[in-house]
C-alpha cells in the first residue's frame, strides 16, 4: 500500500481534529494503551515496544494516512514522551 500525504483539511476529518501546529491527543482508549506500530494494521508482531500512549499523550502528527491491513485508518505520528515515531489507529486520536 502507497502511503498518501492528505491536507490539513483533510487530515482533520480522518483523525477528529488537529491544532494549529500539527498536534492531536489520545483519547477513547477503555483500558490498556495505545501502541505505535512498524506497519498500518493491528498484529501483534508490528508493535513498537516502548512507544506506548495513554489517553491525554499528545501526539505529533509527521506523515499521512493509510489503510492498515485490518481495514482501520493509521497516522503516521511522534510520541515525544517515548521518543518513538510509527502508525496510530487514527480511531484514538482526536
Amino acid at each position: 500500500m502507497e502511503q498518501i500525504k492528505l491536507q490539513d483539511n483533510e487530515l482533520e476529518q480522518v483523525t477528529g481534529g488537529i491544532d494549529k501546529d500539527g498536534w492531536a491527543t489520545v483519547t477513547g482508549l477503555h483500558k490498556g494503551f495505545l501502541a505505535l506500530r512498524t506497519e498500518a494494521g493491528y498484529d501483534y508482531d508490528n508493535e513498537i515496544k516502548g512507544s506506548e500512549s495513554y489517553n491525554g499523550d499528545r501526539l505529533q502528527i509527521v506523515g499521512g494516512t493509510k489503510v492498515g491491513f485490518d481495514g482501520e485508518t493509521y497516522v503516521w505520528v511522534y510520541n515525544p514522551r517515548t521518543g518513538k515515531t510509527g502508525w496510530a489507529n487514527a480511531r484514538y486520536i482526536r
